[in-house]
């Protein structure tokens, strides 16, 4: 018998009622639910790596659900999504196969606001929703729950889906924190006699992921990784690089048979000019076009992904909303106008497609040379599964918001100040958090009382209106508004001059402007100066060190290339060592040459002939330098994307998140040990020059 069919009928076997909700349509397991499936009903914490479409969602809830349906007291799946609409997603593939056996499953977002005043037996939230639960899902006495305490007191496991979105990231760090604040929500629940157990399971999916281990040990302590290394084929389905305005059309009228297309671009107002612009020729060959992006309206987004699902024949251009996990159906081709900021997010956005079969088909297109040798490079990595340069740091801004959140869900709104300490100790350094909460106690964010710390005035209301879940800061702007319904169109709208936006697809003529309201009418005969308000967003390095594989060059060769005005030095090492070289540059007040403004994430730049590294990035100490980052804390802070309230935290604290974002031991290594030449290949300096003007 094939040894796959004969683990598949074991693990059947195990799965009496689950195997006919989860599995019978398809007959048979895939992979990762063969390996995994036995190691959750065993009960270990696992992080799952392995591509998408691959059937982990049922390869962790199926063995779940196996495990606890024959339970007769209350028990809860808790399950943290990344976004609202993975949310909305998985509670409509979930809702059957639970139900089915009257299970009750609940979503709870800020746009679902379920009244949770019973132990669900699966729990799909945000890491939001999830911080506002803690805080305020205590049982009351007059609920006739009250027995059980709190709607979380019962949660046998713990599901972190697309976690590899959430690692690295504030929004990640929360759900870090709120791990721990269940944990001790759990063992308060058993203290309490709400529930016999202080247990819980905990599992991870992620689709992409650099550092495993270290996602292991941040999120569940201790675990297994359980890595499955099937890769999809990449084809391309263009032989030379285009605008996407020029390929696209192209592609669409030599096609037979009707596909659905997903166009990733990396920014909103490109993903608006694209559709608007394109939208006769795709709607003339018989294709629908829609577009899909952060600020447009929820239900703009809803109706796009709903018009990809049932539409045959369609175009969709959008932004990282659709790289994640939601189900658009099955989509023929991906196109990506310009190479991803990174090698991860080009994984995610192929990943959406041709979810069928083991083969992505994708259109690169580009409008500069080196965008195709950017598209080239990134998708070789992609194929390798090459990760190198995602590391991340520290965000300690989150204490602050975890503090005033946990002092929250007290029932007197106060904790002891040993309390928090504790608290603080099982998330960070200890060195910090004595600093930590005194500067809150200098901002008048906390204060002493009599039986410990409450909360100030300002962070008491924004606990009151919910903001203090969120680490996502609102970018403000202005709201479009159709002057006949009153309808948003679109947010975040940055605008300067002219009688027209161009959003969505569309082209509105603005009517009048009312404070932050811009009311507008559809018109094609429009012209208007405005973009969207960006939050910053740092860049990993993986994009650079991508292009460096693709070249086959060695990490200590930096080749330099002179035009006859300037010398430029390729150290591709991303935005993290373009910042350790211009600090370098500042400490170096003598630095003459360097041209600061020139320099980038793939090159440094001098003003003159260089044939070699100049001394002052020869004798660098890691002390000294590690030294100058507080006297400049603002302007890295700035140069590597922290979050604007890290400022209300201690300078030391500041710059451990800082050092901890440089890697700097380990890039000043590097900078030492680089080989500076003009002696590389043709080849590669051909393609080197293409980036001179990136």
């Amino acid at each position: 018998m094939n040894p796959d069919l004969e683990e598949d009928r074991k693990i059947a076997a195990q799965l009496h009622r689950a195997w006919p909700a989860f599995f019978e349509k398809f007959g048979r397991l895939t992979d990762v639910q063969r390996k995994v499936i036995p190691l959750i009903l065993d009960g270990k914490n696992i992080l799952i790596c392995s591509a998408t479409a691959t059937g982990k969602t049922e390869a962790v809830c199926a063995p779940l659900f196996e495990k606890n349906i024959d339970c007769n007291s209350p028990w809860t799946i808790l399950y943290i999504c990344p976004t609202r609409a993975l949310v909305n997603d998985l509670y409509e593939r979930l809702l059957p196969p639970f139900s089915k056996f009257g299970l009750n499953l609940i979503r709870r977002t800020g746009d679902h606001r379920t009244e949770i005043d019973f132990i669900p037996h699966v729990l799909i939230t945000t890491p939001e929703s999830f911080d506002s639960i803690l805080c305020r899902g205590k049982f009351n006495k007059h609920n006739k729950n009250k027995k059980y305490g709190h709607a979380l007191a019962r949660v046998v496991a713990l599901v972190l889906d697309e976690i590899h979105l959430l690692y690295g990231s504030p929004r990640g760090e929360q759900v870090r924190w709120l791990i721990e604040r269940l944990k001790r929500l759990k063992m308060y629940a058993k203290e309490q006699g709400w529930s016999k157990t202080d247990k819980m399971q905990i599992i991870g999916l992620s689709a992409t992921i650099s550092e495993p281990e270290k996602v292991v040990i941040d999120f569940f302590k201790t675990g297994e990784v359980v890595i499955i290394n099937g890769k999809r084929d990449i084809e391309v389905v263009n032989s030379c690089i285009k605008p996407v305005r020029e390929l696209l059309p192209e592609y669409l009228k030599t096609l037979f048979y009707p596909e659905k297309i997903l166009v990733f671009s990396n920014a909103r107002k490109r993903v608006d000019d694209l559709a608007a612009d394109l939208r006769d020729v795709i709607e003339s060959i018989g294709y629908t076009c829609i577009a899909h992006h952060g600020s447009l309206p929820k239900e703009v987004r809803e109706e796009a992904e709903e018009s990809i699902k049932k539409t045959d024949k369609i175009v969709c251009f959008a932004t990282s909303t659709l790289e994640i996990g939601i189900d658009i159906g099955d989509i023929d081709l991906i196109v990506l106008d310009k190479p991803p900021h990174d090698v991860p997010a080009l994984l995610q956005r192929i990943g959406r497609g041709n979810r069928r079969t083991n083969k992505t088909r994708v259109m690169l297109c580009g409008n500069i040379k080196s965008d195709d040798i950017l598209h080239n490079a990134m998708t070789e990595a992609a194929k390798s599964g090459c990760l190198k340069g995602c590391n991340s740091g520290h965000n300690y801004s989150v204490a602050m918001q975890q503090i005033a959140s946990y002092i929250f869900q007290s029932p007197n709104l106060v904790r002891q100040e040993t309390t928090i300490h504790d608290f603080l100790k099982s998330c960070i350094s200890s060195n910090f958090t004595k600093s930590i909460i005194d500067s809150m106690k200098e901002l008048d964010a906390l204060h002493d009382c009599e039986h410990g710390l409450r909360l100030g005035q300002y962070l008491l209301d924004l606990c009151s209106t919910g903001e203090i879940h969120s680490t996502i800061k609102s970018i403000g702007g202005y709201t479009v508004i159709d002057e006949l319904s009153g309808k948003k169109i679109a947010t975040n709208i940055e605008y300067v001059t002219g009688n027209g936006v161009k959003t969505g697809g569309e082209s509105y003529k603005i009517k009048k402007i009312i404070d932050y309201n811009i009311e507008v009418c559809k018109s094609k005969d429009t012209t208007g100066e405005w973009a969207y308000k960006k939050q910053r967003i740092f860049h990993n390095a993986s994009q650079a060190i991508a292009l460096r594989e693709y070249l086959n060059l060695k990490e200590s060769i930096w080749p330099i290339i002179y035009t006859g005005e300037f010398s430029y030095v390729f150290h591709l090492g991303g935005t993290t060592r373009e910042t350790i070289i211009k600090a370098l540059a500042n400490i170096n007040g003598r630095v003459s040459n360097f041209k600061k403004e020139k320099t980038n994430a793939f090159f440094m730049t001098f003003s003159c002939f260089i044939d070699k590294k100049p001394d002052w990035l020869n004798n660098i100490g890691t002390g000294n330098f590690e030294l100058y980052i507080p006297s400049k804390i603002d302007w890295f802070e700035a140069k590597l994307c922290r979050p604007y309230v890290n400022r209300n935290l201690p300078v030391d604290i500041r710059t451990d998140e800082i050092k901890s974002w440089l890697n700097i031991d380990e890039e000043i290594e590097n900078i030492k040990k680089s080989v500076w030449t003009k002696t590389v290949d043709a080849r590669i300096k051909d393609i080197l020059s293409e980036f001179l003007e990136y």
